[in-house]
């Protein structure tokens, strides 16, 4: 009866006579002898990609994408912390495709896309999502900002194409930021702008609303956050972080084959290791403490539950674009780009930003100026079609919903610049009591006069049902 020994000895000679061979030789007889899976198996994968890129492309020429134009009463006195909410709440539409939307309609998750337009210094917040999505979006926007003007518009960026911006005398500087540490470190979010005395937050927004409205007529400044929900698997990665700085020290978990293997040799030495009174198991080393929080400097305590709390909350995908735009004389980037830039550091913390060199416009020593035309062309592509795959950082890093709420939201009443686009009135309820009748014909006399409830530029869409804001009589027949 053969051994293992025997086994051994035999793959030993194997080896020794194969490695006298040629290379093509040593080749082909492992391709005969069961190398042909890793092949086959390389070759499979491959093909998997492919078709899902295929069928992925497919589907994305289905998609039918909208912009929103989004104004909010001058008024407006709520905290970042509603725009969190609608953070949170859209982060719902990752429901996920099952095996046959994915592999057979090529479905994905669609990545929607958050911005602020100056436009000659008339600053507009857009958000640009999927059509099927829309009614997600405004009823998010209109659970915090009931008041809010929500409105179908063209999108701004037609009018640019890499091809056709220089032929029309247009200036372009671009760039996409990177975070400068690790995408698990958090960055200074709204909570710590809160004033220690007054108790209000210091909109961090205000300064880059500002400087947007400063710009001149012949320029534009766009400012995109392209942003898609993230899966659970990086809070893991936080949690190993978390116990990596505070030094705790876990036990090895060994997994498959090498797990089984374990178990069946414990299991021998517990039924017959007393017939090997000398040969004892190696003992397990104790940590008397469980981690070193105890020698750790207030920082580093604080770093650790910094990135504890970010976790806690649901993440997105993201990466950020700015694109400044300007024609002769009036291109200037020390007005349109490092103020900007700069605003953007009232955000650094234990992360923060910077423009990313790879991508961004600027090429030292470019004496033809083709290097920076192809950047142009391609930070300008991707700003247009929103990408979250263009760039560095194939798939975007991590920002949880209140990160991007201190990177977007809405400006409240304490924010002075007045080029930002703001709701022109505020929206009312009809009375409940109003008849079905008088409501319709109340709604069809505003449309004719033109008061702002129906600012929106899609009133053939409105037209088929009651404005959002006009609530009738219920039916006189109801039980109750």
């Amino acid at each position: 009866m053969a051994t293992i020994f025997d086994y051994l000895r035999f793959a030993l000679e194997y080896l020794g006579e194969l490695g006298q061979q040629n290379p093509l030789a040593i080749m082909w007889t492992l391709f005969i002898n069961g190398g042909w899976i890793f092949v086959v198996f390389t070759i499979f994968q491959g093909l998997n990609e492919v078709w899902l890129m295929q069928r992925g492309n497919k589907y994305a020429a289905t998609l039918k994408w909208i912009c929103l134009a989004v104004d909010v009463p001058k008024n407006n006195e709520q905290s970042p912390k509603a725009v969190e909410q609608i953070f949170n709440q859209i982060a719902g539409y990752a429901s996920g495709a099952n095996w046959w939307e994915k592999w057979w309609k090529g479905q994905f998750l669609p990545a929607m896309s958050f911005e602020i337009v100056s436009i000659g210094g008339y600053v507009q917040y857009v958000i640009r999502t999927p059509k099927n999505f829309r009614d997600l979006m405004e009823a998010a926007i209109y659970a915090q900002y009931p008041s809010a003007e929500i409105t179908e518009i063209e999108d701004y960026t037609a009018e640019f194409t890499p091809a056709n911006f220089k032929e029309k005398g247009w200036s372009l500087w671009g760039t996409q930021f990177e975070m400068t540490a690790d995408e698990l470190f958090p960055i200074r979010t709204y909570p710590m702008f809160e004033h220690s005395i007054a108790r209000k937050i210091v909109d961090p927004m205000a300064a880059m609303l500002e400087m947007m409205a400063k710009i001149g007529p012949e320029e534009q400044l766009w400012f995109q956050i392209v942003a898609r929900p993230s899966d659970d698997k990086w809070k893991e990665k936080a949690t190993k972080m978390v116990k990596k700085l505070i030094g705790v020290k876990e036990k090895e978990k060994k997994e498959g084959i090498d797990a089984r293997v374990d178990s069946v040799l414990d299991k021998l030495y517990t039924t017959f290791g007393f017939m090997f009174p000398l040969h004892k198991p190696p003992k397990e080393e104790k940590n008397e403490f469980p981690s070193n929080i105890l020698y750790m400097s207030k920082g580093e305590v604080e770093t650790a539950n910094s990135i504890e709390i970010k976790s806690s909350k649901p993440g997105y995908k993201t990466k950020m674009r700015l694109i400044y735009l300007g024609k002769g004389e009036g291109f200037s980037r020390p007005r349109g780009v490092a103020p900007f830039v700069g605003a953007l550091k009232q955000f650094a913390w234990m992360n923060g930003f910077k423009p990313c060199g790879k991508i961004s416009t600027k090429v030292d020593f470019d004496f033809t100026g083709k290097k920076t035309y192809k950047r142009q062309r391609k930070i300008l592509n991707w700003y247009k079609f929103r990408s979250l795959m263009g760039g560095v950082k194939e798939d975007g890093y991590l920002l949880n919903t209140e990160e991007l709420a201190s990177l977007y939201h809405f400006p409240t009443i304490e924010v002075p610049t007045t080029a930002v686009r703001f709701a022109q009135s505020k929206k009312i309820a009809a009375p409940y009591g109003v008849p079905y009748e008088v409501a319709t014909s109340a709604v069809e006399e505003v449309k004719a006069n033109g008061p702002a409830i129906f600012s929106s530029s899609d009133e053939k869409e409105r037209e088929s049902k009651p404005g959002r804001n006009v609530k009738v009589a219920p039916p006189p027949d109801l039980p109750v």
